[in-house]
């Protein structure tokens, strides 16, 4: 076996316009240490990477972040870019009831185009607006649940829980790709 062995992995980071996707992922990629004050909306797709070592293992996951615009006018187009993903990564504002309306909605639709078990999570972003919080965590916990998803709340802006969602994809993402490696020596 090889001192170090890549997997990749596709992750869709979905959610309505201005929940902070780019603002996490930014967070996540500059390990905490970066907020940006500014930004400019993201239009289609942008494709992040960030190679992540699996604790206790010789493993490293290459995880392909695909930021979505959250504009439903790019939407179908977005879809069809963003086909097949290995992981999914849902996310809304807590002060905002209509971001996290939207989830089922697009869940299902990145479902559609996906036949197989989708490894997922529900990131509830904002946290630090605590005064203007409206969906508690319980509805987060609840919705989450019902998609199959697990659910993790932060915020990007604070460095708050940045990391935990991305870890827990790349763990379970390790964990799908080494019992289908596994099944086919079996087959073989």
């Amino acid at each position: 076996m090889p001192d170090n062995t890549v997997i990749r992995a596709k992750c869709l980071l979905f959610g309505d316009c201005t929940v902070g996707k780019t603002s996490l992922v930014q967070a996540f990629l500059s390990d905490g240490g970066d907020f940006p004050k500014n930004y400019n909306m993201t239009l289609g797709v942008d494709i992040e990477t960030k190679l992540i070592n699996v604790p206790d293992t010789n493993y490293s996951v290459e995880l392909f972040l695909f930021d979505c615009s959250g504009k439903e006018f790019y939407r179908s187009l977005v879809l069809k870019m963003s086909s097949q993903p290995s992981l999914v990564l849902l996310m809304y504002d807590v002060t905002s009831e209509h971001s996290f309306k939207c989830i089922t909605d697009l869940y299902n639709q990145i479902k559609g185009q996906h036949s197989e078990h989708l490894n997922g999570v529900l990131f509830a972003n904002k946290t630090d607006l605590t005064a203007r919080r409206i969906v508690s965590p319980k509805a987060g916990r609840d919705i989450a649940h019902s998609l199959g998803l697990q659910y993790f709340e932060g915020s990007a802006k604070d460095q708050h829980g940045v990391e935990e969602p991305f870890f827990f994809l790349v763990n379970e993402w390790f964990k799908t790709y080494t019992d289908k490696v596994h099944a086919m020596k079996l087959i073989t």
